[in-house]
């Protein structure tokens, strides 16, 4: 039986989510940044993050990612 703890959904951290929603709608880490009122560099480190927690290859795949799975 999978562990949902596995999940890399379950993994991402709120504010991640926030980040890889944005990022899935077309917004720059410029943009995502304005809209969450945090610095650019922090969007950056998060979007590190997400790929790492997804195994995901770039944005790209990032988004297809958010897309199989409900977040957009």
């Amino acid at each position: 039986m999978d562990d949902p703890s596995h999940d890399p959904i379950n993994q991402l951290t709120p504010r991640e989510l926030e980040t890889l929603r944005a990022i899935a709608l077309g917004l720059s880490a410029k943009e995502v940044a304005k809209l969450l009122n945090i610095a650019p560099r922090t969007v950056e480190r998060h979007i590190d993050h997400i790929r790492l927690k997804t195994r995901t290859r770039n944005r790209s795949h990032m988004v297809a990612f958010a897309i199989a799975n409900g977040l957009v």
